[in-house]
């Protein structure tokens, strides 16, 4: 009897650990697909110049995919000569079995 206890035991914690890194692994897929959603966005807002028509295309495309996106113009000179903008994603980082429940946010610079 004290070794089919001690197997149950073994075997739940098994399960509960390989629950566990399913968890970890699939929020770090979703963590790796947000940012490279971000650049994505980076390398759209640098190809197509600043448009205000993709910028807003992005942030519409950004809500659909669960993410909030906000492109702010940035100034580094007195003469206005660079066009830069800071990309900011904020996006759902959720472990359900462990109740972490958060928003993080990646940033990236389009020139």
């Amino acid at each position: 009897m004290k070794h089919v206890i001690g197997a149950y035991c073994t075997l739940t914690i098994l399960m509960l650990n390989l629950f566990l890194c399913i968890a970890v692994l699939t929020v770090s897929g979703d963590v790796a697909v947000a940012r490279e959603y971000k650049a994505a966005v980076v390398a759209e807002l640098e190809n197509s110049n600043f448009n205000p028509m993709v910028v807003e295309s992005c942030r519409q495309e950004a809500q659909m995919r669960g993410y909030t996106l906000t492109v702010e113009n940035c100034i580094y000179d007195e003469y206005d000569d660079i066009c830069t903008a800071e990309v900011i994603l904020e996006y759902k980082y959720q472990i359900p079995l462990l109740g972490i429940s958060r928003t993080k946010v990646t940033k990236g610079i389009a020139r």
